[in-house]
């Protein structure tokens, strides 16, 4: 193999460009998709962590009331809780939901990049492969970097640990060692299930070690996937109220969705009892 030389690359790209005029447009138009899905999975996940972030701010100055005897449980407290717990129900899905397209818009920016390597003559059969652990370990570490970044000032442990996971990925993965790609794979695994999972089961442990940044399981039923959007639809139909009134038709658009989620509450409710007779004859 005769070495790399950069101007011979550089005239192969741009003869291969000059005789493919679709070439520089189709690699833009990856770049453009992977930036604009990238952009919009970030909005989302920091529009989301912080929305959870305030909600804990607001439970544990509740819980410092009720410590010190200043604040009692009340009707009104415990239906503010429930909208509370209705605007996280959809939180853990936003989260899987941000990683997975986080993964998808890496691999639209970098994959024009193999098709360069091919052009210009250097090795590119793996190419693909590398873009993909590169793009799952950009869409883990970019998503626990801003979840640790939020969470900074309100559990400072659990947000050292988050920032710790996305921090060792970035370095490791500049390494380019598929072997400490690994490592770090499974020991950022480890760690975080430690620490949010099974640390939150023992409450005997000294509070820096099991720190609760909100609901993070999610699960694997359709039904609890329709019940966490329902929640999450009623949790933000009650913040547009609020503003309802200033927006032209708003009062409108919220009896409307008001209707709509209460017929979808009763329709899962009348599903939830005939599930129930047949075993009930049984």
């Amino acid at each position: 193999h005769k070495p790399f030389n950069a101007a011979e690359a550089a005239d192969s790209l741009q003869s291969y460009v000059e005789e493919h005029p679709g070439f520089a447009a189709g690699s833009l138009g990856w770049v453009i998709v992977g930036a604009i899905l990238f952009v919009t999975a970030v909005v989302v996940l920091i529009f989301s962590e912080l929305r959870v972030v305030l909600v804990v701010r607001d439970q544990d100055f509740r819980r410092t009331l009720r410590a010190g005897g200043y604040m009692e449980a009340t009707e009104l407290v415990s239906e503010l809780e429930v909208k509370e717990a209705n605007s996280q129900a959809a939180r853990p899905y936003i989260v899987q939901g941000v990683v997975v397209a986080l993964f998808f818009a890496v691999i639209c920016v970098l994959k024009p990049f193999c098709n360069v390597l091919d052009i210009i003559g250097l090795p590119s059969r793996s190419c693909f492969i590398t873009v993909l652990f590169a793009a799952l370990v950009a869409a883990v570490t970019v998503t626990t970097l801003i979840m640790g970044v939020c969470w900074s000032c309100t559990r400072s442990w659990a947000a050292l640990v988050l920032i710790t996971i996305g921090l060792s990925g970035q370095i490791l993965c500049m390494s380019g060692n598929p072997f400490l790609v690994v490592v770090w794979g499974l020991g950022s695994g480890l760690l975080f299930l430690a620490y949010f999972v099974l640390g939150a089961e023992h409450s005997a442990l000294p509070e820096y070690m099991h720190q609760s940044i909100g609901p993070l399981t999610a699960s694997m039923d359709p039904l609890e996937w329709k019940r966490a959007a329902n929640a999450s639809a009623q949790a933000g139909l009650e913040d547009f109220k609020a503003v309802s009134h200033i927006i032209p038709g708003g009062n409108a658009l919220v009896e409307s969705a008001s209707k709509a989620l209460e017929e979808d509450k009763e329709a899962e409710a009348s599903a939830a009892r005939s599930r129930k007779r047949p075993s009930a004859a049984v």
